[in-house]
């Protein structure tokens, strides 16, 4: 854990995948699974519940939960806005085509980001 380290949580995902490279932070597999997704796909994390993220990854919900404090957060609440705010500033005047590509059909937004693309300079 960070903390025991005595180091703050990350304050962006660049700044998670950094500690993670350099080794100061390492995973339990059933919290792998869940930073795995974090990373590989950060709108899951920022949109999607606990319990539905503990389904993709099957594992408990408790598992998601411990991965916020393992990360340093005290809770996933916390995570969740230091993902969001690393979706918000990597937004661009176009919408990433991946993002839009990979969003689960639930969220018609996406629908809508995509025709919005269209119109873009």
């Amino acid at each position: 854990m960070l903390q025991d380290k005595g180091h703050r949580p990350p304050a962006t995902l660049q700044e998670l995948k950094c500690f993670i490279a350099k080794r100061q932070l390492v995973f339990p597999n059933s919290l792998e699974q869940v930073a795995r997704l974090m990373l590989e796909r950060p709108e899951i994390i920022a949109f999607e519940s606990a319990a539905a993220i503990a389904r993709r990854c099957s594992v408990s919900p408790t598992t998601v939960h411990r991965l916020a404090q393992h990360i340093g957060f005290r809770t996933f609440a916390e995570l969740r806005a230091m993902v969001r705010e690393h979706l918000r500033s990597s937004v661009t005047h176009s919408p990433d085509p991946m993002l839009i590509s990979h969003a689960p059909a639930e969220f018609p937004l996406a629908e809508k980001l995509a025709s919005l693309s269209r119109w873009t300079i």
